[in-house]
């Protein structure tokens, strides 16, 4: 499901270049609903692994930048005021991967539950735009989980002596030394 995503995510990112929104909203929800699936299924099989957890958070972040580009696109218009927000957004996601790349040399692959909530989040959002038109609160609380989930992920980075994946929560590290020998 992973494969599935980094070859959707230009794919889907094509379609909105080429004005298709329908299909734009239809790969993009294939992408998010196989987003959340494809970690519970991948520990039900014990197909998990370092690799995997890695290649995710790539997957995620070519989505990400394939759903702004449609938003953009497709809704320049109603999200144009909002601008200030989801730059908010953009600059804590950079900030968290930079972080990450400089500390770690490599993308954060956390999984966090702010991360997890956040995702389901942008689901909705993009179904309830899609199937009902724009929703202000709805956006600015998707944008406010990305934020949080952004900046757990930065505070998790800067907490860890060496790199590791698939950390619940920042919460749930205080004490736990296997998070601070690496």
């Amino acid at each position: 499901m992973t494969v599935y995503r980094l070859v959707a995510a230009p794919v889907i990112a094509g379609m909105a270049l080429a004005g298709q929104r329908d299909a734009f909203f239809i790969l993009i929800f294939i992408s998010l609903i196989s987003d959340l699936v494809d970690g519970p299924i991948a520990r039900w099989f014990g197909q998990t692994s370092r690799w995997g957890a890695k290649l995710d958070t790539i997957a995620d972040a070519c989505t990400v930048l394939a759903a702004i580009l449609g938003l953009y696109l497709f809704e320049w218009a109603t999200l144009q005021p909002e601008l200030p927000w989801l730059y908010l957004f953009l600059v804590t996601y950079a900030a968290a991967t930079f972080t990450s790349l400089a500390k770690f040399g490599v993308f954060p692959a956390y999984h966090l539950y702010s991360s997890k909530t956040a995702a389901f989040g942008a689901g909705v959002f993009f179904f309830y735009l899609y199937f009902f038109g724009y929703s202000r609160a709805l956006f600015l609380g998707v944008v406010a989980l990305g934020v949080i989930a952004n900046l757990e992920s930065l505070a998790v980075t800067l907490r860890l002596k060496a790199f590791r994946s698939d950390i619940d929560s920042l919460l749930f590290m205080r004490g736990r030394k296997r998070y601070d020998d690496g």
